[in-house]
């Protein structure tokens, strides 16, 4: 439970945040009243000045991130790695659709990224008892499957995955590709995979963009540290895209963005030098994108999920403490520009089980979906367990009383 003690007394970050927000409502007025739309940008200092929670330190290794306030919360296990099977367990995912929720993760026999990654995944009435785990891509014997996130699509719902060659197979001379799976409800299993893109692998999941499109970051399918990409598409047919590279090429990793209430969009990006949150800001439904600009958040080198809620908040999943996954936290911003409160989600000190490649402690690669006034975290435990952990929306909003 949250201490009053620990909450900080509500107050806006300052003038210029004020300003910015009363701009972002005059321009949703405007483009309701059909006025030309607003091409205006925050300039590169209120970008940059991402993490602004009153009453911690302004550096990070000052800041002690488990004594932070804590969300309360109802976590369950949906999945645990078996040693020599599945002791690899990793970008996990989640739904609600069809009556049900669905988690979806790819896991591997030792370590991330070898030959034999297959993606599974998990269904449940309540978020909270699992079914026991469906593969949904099998194995292949020289390439890998990794977990690119669920695309609710026209009343339908797709699994998507990406296949790419192993990090310990050599070179398959297949071009790297991006699935989509179709749930078919009549039979309650998903049907034959479709390619849906080629050369390009998802960060975040398709979201609709305000001119209508739909709006897909990520990367191209091979390397980690190439330039990254957009695919902007996807209304006429599942595979009709247009590929872009962002700005910012080997900079940027795992990309996220949200839209604003004014219509401009904002992404964010991890860094490994140094580690803090990345940023670029698009006028155009994410046609174009600003140079990206280091922000002041904190954060591990991980991957992160930023989401606006139906309250008006925007949320933010991350580990904001460098040095470590641990803790996970949710940030909260009401103009989805400064942040001005975090607490945690899950803090305790982890230790893996079992061995293998990029295996570490802490809570890896959150993602959240908002559903029935509740937020569905998920989340992988040592690269080795799959853990959901529900939030009531009312306590996030508490945040700011």
């Amino acid at each position: 439970m949250i201490s009053p003690s620990l909450i900080p007394a509500r107050r806006f970050a300052g003038p210029r945040s004020f300003r910015l927000v009363a701009g972002l409502l005059a321009g949703t007025g405007a483009a309701a009243h059909g006025a030309a739309p607003d091409r205006s940008m925050p300039p590169p200092e209120v970008l940059a000045t991402m993490f602004q929670v009153p009453g911690l330190p302004s550096q990070p290794e000052k800041i002690e991130w488990s004594r932070l306030p804590s969300y309360r919360g109802r976590t369950s296990v949906v999945a645990r790695g078996v040693k020599g099977e599945s002791a690899f367990m990793h970008h996990p995912q989640i739904v609600a659709f069809d009556g049900r929720f669905f988690a979806k993760w790819n896991d591997g026999y030792v370590g991330e990224d070898f030959a034999g990654q297959r993606i599974r995944y998990a269904t449940s009435r309540d978020g909270l008892q699992w079914s026991e785990p469906i593969d949904l891509t099998g194995r292949h014997p020289r390439r890998r499957y990794t977990a690119c996130g669920f695309w609710l699509r026209d009343g339908g719902m797709f699994a998507l995955a990406a296949l790419r060659d192993a990090s310990d197979a050599g070179k398959s001379g297949e071009e790297p590709v991006l699935l989509a799976f179709p749930w078919d409800a009549t039979v309650g299993r998903f049907g034959e995979r479709t390619v849906i893109a080629k050369d390009f692998f998802a960060g975040n999941i398709p979201q609709r963009a305000p001119d209508g499109d739909w709006l897909i970051l990520g990367k191209g399918g091979v390397g980690s540290w190439g330039p990254m990409k957009s695919a902007k598409g996807g209304v006429k047919a599942l595979d009709d895209w247009t590929i872009r590279d962002l700005p910012g090429a080997g900079k940027l990793e795992e990309a996220e963005w949200y839209a604003l209430p004014n219509g401009h969009l904002v992404a964010h990006f991890r860094t490994r030098t140094p580690k803090r949150l990345m940023r670029c800001y698009s006028v155009d439904s994410g046609v174009t994108w600003t140079e990206p600009v280091v922000t002041n958040f904190p954060e591990a080198g991980a991957r992160h999920h930023g989401l606006r809620l139906s309250n008006g908040l925007y949320a933010l999943l991350v580990n904001p403490n460098p040095s470590s996954r641990i803790p996970f936290s949710i940030a909260l911003s009401r103009d989805g520009l400064a942040y001005e409160r975090i607490a945690n989600v899950r803090a305790e000190v982890t230790r893996a089980r079992h061995e293998g490649r990029a295996k570490s402690a802490g809570y890896h690669y959150m993602r959240g979906f908002e559903h029935a006034g509740q937020l569905y975290t998920i989340y992988s435990v040592n690269k080795e367990d799959i853990e959901v952990t529900i939030v009531p929306l009312a306590e996030l909003a508490a945040q700011f009383r």
